[in-house]
């Protein structure tokens, strides 16, 4: 009897674990350990409650999430147990309660990123503004600042190519709307546009596309 009860219990014991580490989300990660880097390598150190969209098109809501910036890969919690995304996720969202924090990847290769890099999605128009993290985010606003990220890229997404900008250089963004230089300059005075944060530059993107797009692209 002892010997039946005991077997008993390690039978439990081995079911219940399986089925601790079992995935149910659907984005079909594997099992992770965390080491000895604790969070300094994550956008942010706790979790949120976000979404994962894998390249079936199919959207994993309430997954709670935080993303690894030295790996660039997406970590999610599933029955108790850690995961790391693999290759299928193509875009993930990350609602911290101040902010809305939309990754994707799929881009054109640029230097050191591959098109598998994340990069959030600041504007999404005929045009694109994109924004690679290198350090976790220390102070959090729904407007960033040049000086909260002083370490993050921006880029302009235009005719399928990556461009590198730099919002204290204005130069680095304005010769990729040069099609559109007066109308640009305009704005920029009538919108009193100092470029001290990104959503200067977001302004700018979506008056270039809503004016391309009044001109039929032209």
């Amino acid at each position: 009897m002892n010997y039946l009860l005991t077997s008993l219990f390690f039978l439990s014991v081995v079911f219940g674990s399986a089925l601790q580490a079992q995935d149910s989300t659907g984005i079909g990660g594997k099992p992770y350990q965390a080491d000895a880097r604790g969070t300094s390598s994550y956008l942010f150190s706790d979790w949120y409650t976000g979404s994962v969209r894998t390249d079936d098109d199919q959207m994993h809501d309430g997954v709670m999430l935080r993303y690894d910036l030295t790996r660039d890969e997406v970590e999610y919690r599933s029955g108790g147990s850690i995961y790391r995304a693999d290759a299928r996720v193509t875009e993930f969202n990350i609602p911290t309660g101040t902010d809305l924090y939309t990754f994707k990847n799929g881009y054109p290769a640029v230097a050191g990123q591959t098109d598998k890099s994340f990069y959030r999605l600041i504007y999404d128009g005929n045009t694109k503004l994109l924004k690679k993290y290198t350090k976790p985010i220390e102070i959090e606003k729904a407007s960033a600042t040049t000086e909260m990220d002083k370490d993050a890229r921006l880029y302009i997404l235009k005719n399928n190519k990556l461009n590198l900008v730099t919002l204290s250089d204005r130069n680095s963004f304005l010769k990729l709307l040069a099609d559109e230089k007066n109308k640009m300059q305009y704005v920029i005075k009538e919108e009193m546009l100092d470029f001290s944060g990104e959503d200067d530059l977001l302004k700018l993107l979506e008056e270039y596309d809503s004016y391309k797009a009044g001109r039929g692209g032209n």
